[in-house]
């Protein structure tokens, strides 16, 4: 079995940014937001792909890892959906609700923005070896 894979505290502070996330801890667990559970799980019993669900709020398949997003939905699949989902809240004002359809650019910002720090990261990498 694969250890779970730990993030940066960059990482750890991106993904907590997300309005799609409620925390990030310490052993790198991430807690999702119930309104994106209930919005993920809608949209994809109406045929949309958990890894493209993940993308559009920020949640790269690159940094958060495929199987990580199979274990999601293999858990929200099991678990009931809350009586009172608490409604999105803007973390700061840099937050992007994702399926907000009133500004595209914003998802894009948060692409370019995880891509950057996946590319620095490379950097850095190569920079040891």
């Amino acid at each position: 079995m694969n250890e779970p894979r730990n993030f940066t505290s960059d990482q750890r502070a991106y993904l907590s940014s997300l309005a799609a996330v409620d925390m990030v801890d310490a052993s790198s667990r991430i807690h999702y937001a119930d309104w994106f559970r209930i919005e993920c799980m809608r949209r994809y019993r109406e045929g949309e792909k958990p890894v493209d669900l993940f993308r559009q709020a920020g949640l790269d398949p690159k940094l958060v890892g495929h199987k990580r997003i199979e274990r999601a939905f293999a858990r929200w699949k099991r678990t009931p959906e809350p009586t009172h989902p608490k409604p999105p809240s803007p973390k700061s004002r840099d937050t992007v609700d994702p399926y907000d359809p009133r500004d595209p650019r914003d998802r894009l910002i948060a692409a370019q923005a995880l891509r950057i720090q996946q590319l620095e990261e490379e950097i850095r990498f190569l920079k040891r070896a």
